[in-house]
């Protein structure tokens, strides 16, 4: 078996707390150097650095942006000495590694998602014992905002690419349609049918969104051009599809595809209609691309207790992310950070 291209590194210590971190990538058909760097970094970037430079060795070798510099976040839920559940929206690097907890409650949050320029996250607390949609700014130690008491419950927010709106779930007078929130004016429908309309992904050009309906009896994705108001079913394959999430180049969606009683990941062409349903689990949830398109993270359950998985769509490969305390769902993926 040739390898195509070969990874050298060496770490120097140059004072107590300061190394020089060098990098080299041999190309071993024309024998050429595609890559040669040497970083100084203090102890405390070591992860980073690892994170950047394996950005760095994917580009080179695959000609696609890394994602390893990148972060999540999902929600922990444990069980507490009084016998209640303490929920935690956390952050993490893109390997779950340096979790920092955002928000802490008694009370369930789900559907954390990311704005494109990472600063702000939005989610679904119950702290007022109702489904309500807040958004805060993590690295700015902020207060979380809570969006307006809108008729009914509001739930599954999603950014539009631009930061400047979500749209989110709302049900009014107990019929859950899709709209979009600027922060300022009333929320607008996208979606206005009697059955229920929920789960919005926006396209990454923000023209169109992907959702989840059962306005044919079944659970079905179906997609939205927002531009000439025209709403197309894109899955046919079974009779549960759910939870859409674009992929960065808007060509294929990721869901929840039912086979038997199982909840599986499964990938959509959008445009051929392919469904290829891509694990064996008995209950996936929650997936969401890394900002390059080349992983899909997901949660699913493993000895009765949520993890977080990610699979690689270059060779099918799952990895699954340590973690330390109890179960884990709702993972969101961060774009890139510049």
């Amino acid at each position: 078996h040739k390898k195509d291209a070969v990874v050298f590194g060496k770490i120097e210590q140059v004072s107590s707390k300061v190394y020089n971190v060098y990098i080299y990538i041999y190309d071993v058909f024309s024998e050429k150097s595609l890559y040669q760097k040497k970083i100084r970094v203090h102890n405390s970037g070591f992860r980073r650095i690892a994170h950047f430079l394996s950005d760095k060795i994917y580009y080179v070798l695959l000609g696609q942006k890394g994602s390893f510099d990148t972060r999540l976040s999902y929600v922990t839920v444990s069980e507490n000495s009084n016998g209640g559940r303490t929920y935690k929206l956390q952050i993490s690097d893109s390997d779950g590694f340096n979790p920092q907890t955002v928000v802490r409650s008694s009370n369930p949050i789900l559907s954390p998602a990311w704005s494109k320029d990472q600063k702000k996250l939005a989610y679904v607390s119950f702290k007022n014992n109702r489904s309500e949609v807040f958004v805060m700014t993590p690295f700015l130690k902020t207060i979380p905002i809570k969006l307006p008491k809108f008729d009914g419950i509001a739930s599954s927010p999603t950014w539009h690419p631009d930061g400047e709106s979500i749209a989110l779930t709302l049900s009014k007078n107990g019929n859950k349609d899709i709209y979009l929130y600027d922060f300022k004016s009333k929320p607008i429908p996208l979606t206005t049918n009697i059955a229920i309309d929920t789960e919005a992904s926006f396209s990454p050009d923000g023209s169109k969104i992907a959702f989840t309906s059962n306005r044919t009896g079944q659970v079905q994705v179906y997609i939205k051009d927002l531009k000439s108001g025209k709403i197309s079913r894109a899955t046919f394959e079974g009779r549960y599809n759910a939870k859409p999430v674009f992929s960065p180049d808007g060509k294929d969606l990721a869901l929840i595809h039912r086979v038997g009683k199982d909840y599986r990941l499964a990938l959509l062409d959008i445009a051929s209609r392919d469904l290829t349903v891509m694990t064996q689990n008995k209950s996936d949830e929650s997936p969401y691309f890394s900002p390059n398109g080349g992983m899909i993270i997901y949660s699913t359950n493993r000895d009765n207790k949520g993890i977080l998985s990610i699979i690689s769509l270059h060779n099918n490969q799952v990895v699954e992310l340590m973690q330390k305390e109890g179960e884990v769902r709702e993972p969101s993926w961060s774009n890139y950070s510049n």
